[in-house]
């Protein structure tokens, strides 16, 4: 069980106060906006990533362990919209290719696997970018994994176990909360002007 997510943001804002007291935390999303962008994304949030949006907007570079920068609502949303135009337009090329013998048939791709086949699905919100290319992207689907956060990588599977991953917007920040006060000693924050630099 997580901690509440405005204890989290609590023990962060209280962190950023005393060490990074010049780098802003954003205002909170509107709720207006964020009804707006579940009707966008088709799917309702969880309530953690609900509650975190109504707190703040996003948050400072690299804010999470190790490198990740929460996204604010309309970035999330303009990027899931860029993910979705570019996964029907690959559905369809593939649909047009059929015939062609080299191509591997997606039509044959296990049920449950077609996620890792095509590397995006629409039930995916993406909440954090590392400036790599690589997101954390939230499960807005129903069932055992509805919540969770997992990694997006252009060059690999995504995955939502392992290391890097959470089983909830909740769990990520208390985990950002715990590495900020020194209760994860995996990782170590250090001020920079454009952010948090995280060292082991």
């Amino acid at each position: 069980m997580s901690a509440p997510v405005a204890a989290s943001w609590d023990r962060i804002e209280k962190w950023l106060g005393s060490n990074a007291s010049d780098i802003p935390l954003p205002a909170p999303a509107a709720v207006p906006a964020l009804a707006a962008a579940e009707v966008a994304v088709g799917y309702a949030f969880p309530r953690d990533l609900v509650e975190s949006l109504l707190r703040h907007d996003g948050a400072p570079r690299s804010l999470v362990p190790s490198r990740w920068t929460l996204l604010p609502l309309d970035t999330a949303v303009d990027t899931w919209r860029r993910n979705t135009e570019e996964l029907a337009a690959r559905q369809a090329a593939e649909v047009d290719d059929m015939s062609d013998e080299d191509d591997e048939d997606w039509s044959e791709v296990e049920e449950g696997e077609e996620d890792a086949f095509w590397g995006w699905s629409p039930a995916w919100l993406p909440i954090a970018v590392d400036g790599s290319g690589c997101h954390l992207v939230v499960e807005l689907r129903e069932g055992s994994r509805h919540g969770a956060v997992g990694v997006l990588d252009p060059e690999s599977n995504p995955r939502f176990e392992g290391s890097g991953t959470w089983p909830s917007t909740a769990a990520l920040l208390e985990g950002t909360a715990n590495a900020l006060h020194g209760d994860a000693p995996v990782w170590k924050p250090t001020i920079e002007s454009w952010g948090i630099d995280w060292t082991r």
